[in-house]
């Protein structure tokens, strides 16, 4: 096995393997990874017009379902789900009654924050063990890696459309 195959492979390993600890967040979180991760967009989305002093009480689900990448049908499935739990409810804008915002109930901010903070225990006490200057090299090179992903995705989904568009031949 030559060494950029034995590289490759390492790195699809490491990938699984942090795959799957972000898959299992049942660990110390009391609510689905789906509705966290949904709840946290949303609370950001939130604190950030605030912060911008803009008029948008939340975040519409366009702009959730790109955060999330996921479809818009699944957001506002997974919105209906969470908004039945007390979770989250749709403000309609003021200023133009066709636009919805999605916002965190006082119900939703308790459990994000209760989940946030058994996040916090945990994350805290991985950083002291791995250590800062470590954990601050993880994190520029998990962003240094989504800007080459994202640089070589369109030119891999160009590649796969090629490939797709041409004709099979069929064996004589």
């Amino acid at each position: 096995m030559d060494t950029q195959d034995s590289q490759e492979r390492k790195l699809l390993i490491a990938l699984e393997n942090i795959k799957r600890l972000t898959m299992r967040p049942q660990l110390f979180a009391s609510i689905p990874r789906a509705e966290f991760l949904t709840m946290f967009v949303i609370n950001a989305s939130m604190q950030k017009a605030e912060q911008e002093k803009q008029s948008c009480p939340g975040v519409m689900i366009s702009k959730l379902s790109e955060l999330l990448q996921i479809s818009r049908p699944t957001a506002s499935q997974m919105i209906s789900s969470m908004e039945e739990k007390g979770y989250t409810r749709r403000v309609m804008s003021t200023s133009d009654r066709r636009v919805i915002y999605i916002c965190l109930t006082e119900k939703g901010q308790a459990v994000l924050q209760m989940n946030l903070a058994r996040y916090s225990g945990v994350l805290n006490e991985i950083i002291e063990k791995v250590g800062r200057k470590e954990i601050d090299q993880l994190i520029f090179l998990c962003d240094r890696f989504q800007e080459v992903v994202n640089e070589v995705k369109p030119r891999l989904l160009d590649n796969l459309q090629s490939v797709e568009e041409q004709p099979v031949e069929e064996p004589v």
